[in-house]
């Protein structure tokens, strides 16, 4: 019974996904056309078409109930519960991402301190949890499209990775009794 609500819950999210996705598009579509958005903001890279969306959205949606679902079940077998709440994180990412978008769609000086910010942030707090990059994506899906923020998202959760990951091999190196 467990297995297939959340097999449930993993459906709807990916289809309210899909059906976001797709009311982004038709507003494209109406108003001028299904945009496109070049590499780094400059005419002389490839663009990317937001019709990438409908693909990208509901498979990054997909992945990231499923990841939540099972740190969910490995917490609960060794009797303690996700830290931070998924919903928790994915709310901060979605704010974050939304935050940058309109400080970008307004032109605003602060873009670039939002933008480099959320590398400190990623020395931090874990951004390569599958719910900091869904969130992040579908608030600068409005003013970048998903790709380009699913690339820059990326790049963050993998430095933020590494970043982790040798933090936490350096401090079991200086102090061996400490399990």
């Amino acid at each position: 019974m467990h297995a297939a609500s959340t097999s449930r819950r993993r459906t709807v999210l990916t289809l309210l996904a899909l059906c976001a996705q797709l009311a982004l598009l038709a507003r494209e579509h109406l108003h001028g056309g299904v945009l496109s958005h070049h590499l780094l903001a400059n005419p002389d890279l490839p663009a990317v078409s937001n019709w990438w969306g409908l693909l990208l959205v509901p498979l990054l949606t997909w992945w990231t109930v499923g990841s939540v679902e099972r740190r969910a079940r490995r917490a609960a077998s060794a009797g303690s519960s996700l830290k931070p709440a998924p919903l928790i994180a994915f709310l901060c990412a979605l704010a974050y991402g939304a935050t940058l978008a309109a400080l970008f769609s307004a032109g605003s000086p602060l873009v670039d301190y939002v933008f480099f910010g959320l590398l400190a942030l990623a020395l931090v707090v874990r951004l390569w949890h599958a719910e900091y990059l869904l969130g992040f994506v579908l608030a600068m899906s409005w003013v970048a499209g998903p790709i380009l923020p699913a690339i820059f998202g990326a790049v963050i959760a993998v430095l933020s990775w590494l970043v982790h990951t040798a933090a936490r091999a350096l401090w079991r190196r200086l102090r061996p009794g400490v399990a």
